[in-house]
Parts: C-alpha cells; structure tokens; sequence
C-alpha cells in the first residue's frame, strides 16, 4: 500500500493574516477561521492522534470513516478544536464542510436540512490568503476546470463519462445531477447547470424543473441522508483525499427533559444512522466530529440505549493509551488553565509583534500577562474565561502598543476584568437554552 504524500506544514504567519487573527479575535474571543495554528495550545495531544490514527491512516490511507464526539462546555474551545482539525485536513488536501447546527436551519431531525447545510459548506482547503471555494457545485466546476486545463476539454468529457458517470453512489439521482451539472458547465449550458447546481446544494425544486435537467427526484427528507452518503461517496471520485464534516452544537446551558420528544427521538435515530454508517464503511475517506457539551453524554445518550451501545457504555474518552475510543474530552488538556492562558497569551503576544512591527518589552510585556492571567483564573467565571481571557489580552496589547509599555498594578487589571466580566455575563443571560442535535430544549422541570 502506498503511503499518502505527507501534509503541508502550517502556513507562514503574513502580516495580513496576523492582523486578521488580532481583529477576529480582539473583537469576540472566537478562534480565528484562518489560520489558527498560530494561537493554539494546550490540545496538541487530541490533534496528534487525529492527524496520525484518524486522517493519515484511517481516512487516507485505509479509506475507512469514523465519528467522534467532541464535548466540553461551553468556553472549553469545541468550535476552536474544531477549526484546528479542518486546519489538519486542508493540510492533507481534504475537502471539509463546518456546520453550526440550529433549530431553525439545521436541525438533524430533518435529513434534508443536514444534506442542505453539508452541501452548501463543503469547501476544498484554503489557499494562502483564505481564499475559497465552497459548495459542492462550485467543487465540481473547480475540479472540472482544472481537468480541461491539464488535460483539454475531451479528456475532461472522457473522465465525465467514464468516472462520474459509473460512481458507486448511494443515490443514482445524485449521480445524474452531478453528470448534468459537469457535462452542462463543459458545454456553457447555463440555464441547466445553474438548475442541477441547485438541485445539488439542496434548495427547493419542482419535479418538472429536475426532469427538465434530466433528474427523476427532487431532494427530500425521505431521501437527504441517501443524498448525503452520496455527496461523500463522490469526494474521492473527484480526486480528492477524503472528507471531514464537522457539526458544531453552537447553543449550550443543555438541561433536557424528562421525556424525549418524537423530533429527539428522530434526530437520535439519525444519528446512530450515522454511526452505523462508518461502522459499514459506507461513507469512505470520511471523518465525523460532532461538538456537545458534558450533559449530552450524561443525560440525552442513556434516553436511547441502542446510541449508547455504539459510543461506548460507560463513555471511553480519547488518549494516547485508547486511541479509538469515540469521545475527545476537551476538558482534560496538556497544559493545566494557568499555563493555558500564559501560553495562549504569548502566541497573541507573537502575533501582533507580526502584525504591526512592533518589539515590546519582554519583561513588561511578560509581568502583564502573568498578572491577568493570575486575575482571570482566580475570578473564576461560570463560563468562557479563555475567551474573556483572549478579549482582555488582545486590548491590553492595543493599549500597551499605542498608549506606551508600563507594568500594569493589580488595581488597573482588576477594573478591566470587572467591566468585561459584566459584559460577558449579561451575554450569557441573553443566550437561549441550549440545543441538542439542533433541537431547542427545554429545561427540565424540578
């Protein structure tokens, strides 16, 4: 078996892109989306055995699928993890889709949705200045583009024919719009193309409109999970390493009832689908990270016992000693919270000497960061202090750059904390109840 060709190395840290990471998050504490390796600490570890056991081995060069779970609450860096991994997978040359699951959009009890918000995030890796190509008809245009400028337009209408034509995909439906949409686009037959692109994103069609394009369905609910084993299915017959989905429960404070509901019950089915699939090698070259807080796995996982069978009964979490076990507990990190947010501050630091030229004092610049490092754990915030740590670091830097380096005394540190710390905690009274699978959920009544 030939080994796959080794991952790129993480991007070199542009001046651009440093003033980018320092915007994004000096503004909201969230984790950049480009560019990420340059402020990550702390979860090595996890992202080692991704790379190595998940991304080189399983998916590249076995072909084989797997779904983790990725749990932590809420501040514990679920969605930053989850950028690190997409950042893994650009690397390997693997297409990823990033999904923020929502009652109203995406919610998994309903196939169709899940296919939609797929099809329309899936995105070929980033080139060097974040540019993009995302959604799976402009996957194809791209891939097809690039055949007739190596190959020339009748090679590219050979491999139409000959590999998209004859995929192996789950929905023959998906293959006769992926046929018609690259076969349209060769020809610069618009009107059809753009009606097979939507008909490939997922968007609403008449039965009149997909036979007209050739297409004897249109997507469903009934056939949305068949649509997306077919969406994967086709990643690697464009040439591509694999996939990595990656589902992120943006919602938190879970507090579930007593009693599942029909849509949970039906969303939890999906789900076990969706393992199950892995476990039958139906979804090739794909991995699956799904981000839930601690009180999915402690409360909603033991309403349905044949989910929990497949993740493991008691719960088995990620290490270097049990590698397979299907769930990354962002809670247990390499480096203890101090140390964390020490080192988190020192990559910030080294990101804005990049970004605006700027050589600050070392000692000043390291007593400020010990300081409110020390103010912020011992403050102890209910939730999101790396984020509340981030927000306050990035304007200290501001501060120190322009208004002049001075050591900061506990009493200065201690009036910004307050005044972000109120901030924060009113942004969290205003947040409503977290969703489980893109479910609203209610809490439960004591």
């Amino acid at each position: 078996m030939n080994r796959p060709t080794p991952p790129k190395p993480p991007e070199e840290l542009s001046r651009t892109l440093a003033r980018r990471i320092l915007a994004q998050m000096g503004e909201n504490g969230k984790p950049p989306e480009h560019g990420i390796s340059n402020v990550n600490v702390g979860n090595e570890t996890y992202l080692k055995l991704i790379d190595d056991v998940y991304v080189q081995d399983l998916v590249r060069s076995l072909e084989g699928s797997s779904l983790k779970l990725v749990q932590g609450i809420y501040g514990a860096g679920k969605t930053h993890f989850l950028f690190c991994v997409r950042d893994l997978a650009w690397r390997s040359d693997l297409l990823t889709a990033f999904v923020t699951l929502s009652p109203k959009e995406s919610p998994f009890h309903r196939p169709l949705a899940i296919y939609r918000a797929v099809a329309q995030r899936i995105e070929l890796p980033r080139g060097p200045d974040g540019e993009e190509t995302r959604g799976i008809d402009d996957v194809i245009r791209h891939d097809l583009a690039a055949r007739v400028a190596a190959d020339g337009k009748e090679a590219a209408r050979a491999w139409i024919e000959s590999t998209l034509g004859r995929a192996p995909l789950t929905r023959h439906s998906f293959r006769d719009a992926v046929v018609g949409l690259a076969t349209a686009t060769l020809d610069g037959d618009n009107e059809k193309a753009q009606r097979l692109a939507a008909w490939l994103r997922g968007e609403e069609l008449t039965v009149a409109q997909a036979k007209a394009a050739n297409v004897f369905e249109v997507p469903s609910n009934e056939n949305g999970f068949g649509m997306l084993r077919s969406l994967v299915q086709l990643v690697p017959r464009l040439g591509h390493e694999g996939v990595v989905l990656l589902l992120d429960e943006a919602e938190r404070r879970l507090s579930v009832e007593a009693k599942p509901t029909k849509a949970s019950a039906e969303a939890m089915d999906h789900l076990r689908e969706l393992v199950d699939l892995c476990g039958r090698d139906e979804l090739p070259r794909t991995l699956i990270l799904y981000a839930v807080t601690p009180a999915f796995t402690a409360n909603v996982l033991p309403l349905y016992p044949a989910l929990q069978q497949r993740l493991g009964q008691p719960i088995q979490f990620l290490s270097a000693h049990n590698p397979k076990a299907p769930v990354i507990d962002l809670e247990v990190l390499d480096l203890q919270p101090l140390k964390l947010l020490v080192e988190v501050g020192r990559r910030l630091l080294r990101v804005a000497r990049r970004a605006y030229d700027w050589s600050p004092d070392e000692t000043i610049a390291q007593t400020n960061l010990e300081r409110l490092a020390h103010l912020v754990i011992d403050e102890q915030l209910e939730a999101g202090h790396r984020r509340f740590f981030v927000k306050l670091w990035i304007r200290l830097l501001d501060q120190q750059r322009i208004g002049g380096e001075r050591e900061l005394e506990a009493g200065d540190l201690e009036g910004l904390v307050r005044g972000e710390e109120a901030l924060v905690l009113e942004e969290i009274a205003e947040e409503p109840n977290e969703t489980f699978l893109g479910l609203p959920l209610r809490k439960k009544k004591t």
